[in-house]
Parts: C-alpha cells; structure tokens; sequence
C-alpha cells in the first residue's frame, strides 16, 4: 500500500469513527452532582442563529437576578459565550449546561451555549468561523436584548477552548467584537501533531484520538499551521488575548500545551491565572465531580472579576 493509499484509508476510517463518535459519545449523560449552582435557572430560549455557514442553534440561560453581576452595570448584564468540546466531532452543547447554569445562576451573565458544526459534516474552518460569527450576532444583538455588549466574555473546554481562543483572535484582527475575559479548560492549541503522550498508562487523548480529530476535521495537513487552524503558531495571540484563565490536567496529554500556552502569555503581558490539577487526566469537567466543581467555581470567579 502506497502513502496516497494509505492516507485515503485512514480518513475513510476517520469519517466512519467520527460519524460513530456523534452517535455513541452523546448518550453518556453528565452526572447530575456535576451541578453545583445553589440558584435555578430558566429553561434556555433557543434562537437560530445565522453565520456564512448556515445557521448555529444556540441555547441561551438567561442570569438569576440576585448572582453576582446581575445587578451590576446600567446596560444590563454581561454575556458569556460558552463553546462545547469534544474533538470537533461530538456536537451534543448541552453535555456542559450545568456550566452554562452555574455562569448564569452565580456569575449573573446571559450564557450563550452554541451549537456549532462538527466533523466529518464540515471541516476546517467552518466551526471557527462560525463561533466568531455568533460572537458578532451576540454583540449587534445586545441593545434589542438588553444585554452589555461591552461585558462580553468567552469560555470553553477542549475543543472548544481552541474555539473560545479561534474567537478571540478573530474579534482582534476585525476590531468588530470587545472581549473582556477568556477561559479555557484543557485546551488543544496545536492541530499539527499527534505525538502527546501522558504519564497515565491509558489516557484519554490518545494518539489514535489525537489522529481522529485532525483526519475527521482539518483533513487538509498543510493547513494545520495556520494560525487559526493552531493558535499556537500565530505571532499576535498576545496580542488578541484579554486577560485569561486557563485550566489544565497533569495527566493529560493536552496539559503541557495549556501550561506552555500560559506562561507563553503571561511572559508577553497578558493577564494569566493558570491551574494545573494534580493527577488529573482530561475532560475534568465532566469526568471528576469534586474538580470539576473546583474548575466551574474558577471559572466563576474569573468571570466575576473581569467583568464587573
């Protein structure tokens, strides 16, 4: 078998897998101690909302009137956008409602939760593009919702903090979009390797994930280096960043790019709170209660003080 062979073969995999993956990964609820908000929350308003690749359906948590920033500001609350992971395959947005609840129920935000588009129905870079336009929507939507455009935030797990860090650089190089703060929990950086390895025997982000989610999604490797494609490579992320919280995992294979990413900003002059969890693989949001409680009251917290 030849190389041009064999690459057909593996993306041909990689659809079958990914197409699996979207099927299987959205029946495994998130355990319900997950929650920890001490306040309830409206069920979301759920608004179609267009960007260049269709429309993104976004589901929006409206803020409890005694949280923390609720009352503060004359132009309403804030907003935070907040963008699922799950390798830029799994489209299931609700799998992280309960951070979308606690933002909403502690913080005092409106929480925009999106539904972006995933592999292998589109590829690189549909999703980025499509997150920085619900982005824009949010801002042009404010006044007529009564929200504060210039309060705006945004926040991600995985995936979806390379999303959350895809819209920053974007509102950076447009000047269309303020963004007051970012968080990112064990974010992917770098869709160019494949090499992660992690302390732990069996981690979650292997490398046949890792090759899943670069074969299903970005396909076309000579791209993997644009600085969209991999924040990583991109000279202005300093730049493009507000100040940012990032969260990591010691036995991640993803972790050392979250570490490296924050003391690479903190050391250009962004304002940085980063935390490793000790003997904590992936996913921490959802795979280990007492931590992911931890993470989600960090991400509060950082909210609270960039966007009051």
């Amino acid at each position: 078998m030849n190389a041009a062979t064999s690459t057909r073969t593996r993306r041909a995999g990689a659809w079958v897998a990914a197409h699996l993956a979207q099927r299987l990964l959205p029946l495994v609820p998130t355990p319900r101690s997950f929650s920890s908000a001490t306040r309830q929350v409206a069920r979301p308003e759920i608004v179609d909302v267009p960007t260049r690749h269709g429309t993104v359906r976004c589901y929006i948590y409206s803020p409890h009137p005694d949280a923390a920033l609720a009352r503060t500001g004359v132009d309403g609350p804030p907003v935070n956008l907040h963008l699922h992971g799950g390798a830029f395959i799994v489209r299931n947005p609700r799998q992280e409602e309960y951070i979308a609840h606690y933002v909403a129920a502690e913080v005092g935000a409106v929480v925009v939760l999106a539904d972006y588009a995933t592999a292998p129905q589109v590829r690189y870079p549909v999703a980025e593009q499509q997150c920085f336009d619900v982005a824009s929507w949010i801002r042009s939507e404010a006044a007529d919702r009564g929200w504060d455009a210039a309060r705006m935030s945004v926040t991600g797990a995985s995936a979806g903090a390379k999303l959350a860090v895809n819209v920053c650089q974007q509102a950076y190089r447009t000047g269309d979009v303020t963004l007051r703060a970012a968080a990112l929990a064990f974010p992917v950086v770098d869709l160019s390797r494949t090499d992660r390895t992690s302390a732990k025997a069996r981690p979650r982000i292997s490398r046949r994930i890792q090759r899943l989610a670069i074969d299903a999604y970005v396909v076309d490797t000579s791209r993997s280096r644009e600085p969209l494609a991999s924040p990583r490579f991109d000279d202005e992320l300093a730049a493009a960043m507000p100040p940012t919280l990032i969260l990591t995992g010691s036995l991640d294979t993803l972790g050392p790019e979250g570490d490296e990413l924050a003391a690479r900003l903190s050391g250009a002059g962004v304002p940085i709170t980063h935390h490793c969890f000790d003997g904590i693989d992936h996913g921490f949001t959802r795979s280990e209660a007492a931590t992911a409680h931890d993470a989600v009251k960090r991400i509060a917290a950082h909210l609270v003080r960039h966007l009051r």
